[in-house]
C-alpha cells in the first residue's frame, strides 16, 4: 500500500482500517503520525477522536520499535553488524559530491548484481562489486538531500518485513525487495523511508 492510498482510508474512516492499512502504518513512521494528527474542527468529538488515535498510534509505534529491537536483538543481529563493519572498510566512498560515479564501472557493478537502474534513479557516486556474507553484491552510495547514503542490494538476505536498526551514529532500514532484499544506511536522523521508497522505485531485478 502507497502513503497516499494509506491517507485516503484514514480519512475516510480512520475508526475502520483494514488490516493493509494498519500494516502500512507499523512499517511508515510518517503514516503512523499521521493518524495522531488534528484533523478540521474544534469540536468535542475531534478531540476524543484525537485523543482515541493517539493511543492507537502509540500502540503501533510501540509494536514497531518492540519488533525492530527484536529483529536486531535476535538472530538477524549479525547482518546488521557485518553492514556496519563493511562500511568501515569503505570509508572513503561516503562523501557529499556531485560528480556521477563512471558509466562503466556503475555497468559492471549493476550487472554483476543482476540488476538496473531506472533514468530517475538517484545520483550514484559510487559503485563497487563488493564480498558480503558469501556473495558478491552490488555496493552503491547515492547522493541525497540528507547526505551520501549507502545502498546495498542484498538478493540472498530476505527479511519478512522492513526493519529499521540505529547504531555508531548510523542510521539503517532493510526492505524486502525482488528475491532479496535492499539496506539502506545513512547517518543518524536521515529520512531513510522515503529514500529506501526512491531506491526501491529505481531497483528493477533482472532474472537469474
Amino acid at each position: 500500500m502507497e502513503c497516499l492510498e494509506f491517507r485516503r482510508q484514514a480519512d475516510a474512516d480512520r475508526q475502520h482500517l483494514g488490516s493493509e492499512a494498519l500494516q502500512h502504518a507499523a512499517a511508515c513512521r510518517r503514516c503512523a503520525g499521521y493518524l495522531v494528527a488534528p484533523r478540521r474542527g474544534g469540536d468535542a468529538i475531534v478531540v476524543l477522536e484525537r485523543r482515541r488515535w493517539t493511543a492507537l498510534a502509540a500502540s503501533i509505534i510501540g509494536g514497531v520499535l518492540i519488533g525492530t529491537l527484536l529483529w536486531v536483538g535476535g538472530p538477524r543481529n549479525s547482518l546488521t553488524h557485518d553492514l556496519l563493519k563493511h562500511l568501515d572498510h569503505e570509508p572513503e566512498a561516503l562523501v557529499a559530491t556531485n560528480r556521477p560515479e563512471e558509466d562503466a564501472v556503475l555497468g559492471r557493478v549493476l550487472a554483476r548484481g543482476g540488476i538496473r537502474l531506472r533514468p530517475d534513479a538517484p545520483l550514484v557516486s559510487y559503485a563497487s562489486s563488493c564480498h558480503f556474507r558469501g556473495h558478491t553484491v552490488p555496493h552503491l552510495v547515492v547522493q541525497t538531500t540528507d547526505g551520501p547514503v549507502t545502498v546495498m542490494v542484498l538478493r540472498n538476505e530476505g527479511p519478512a518485513s522492513p526493519a529499521s536498526f540505529v547504531a555508531r551514529g548510523h542510521a539503517g532500514r532493510i526492505v524486502p525487495a525482488g528475491p532479496g532484499s535492499i539496506a539502506v544506511v545513512g547517518a543518524d536522523g536521515a529520512d531513510l523511508d522515503e529514500i529506501a521508497a526512491r531506491v526501491l522505485a529505481a531497483v528493477e531485478w533482472l532474472d537469474d
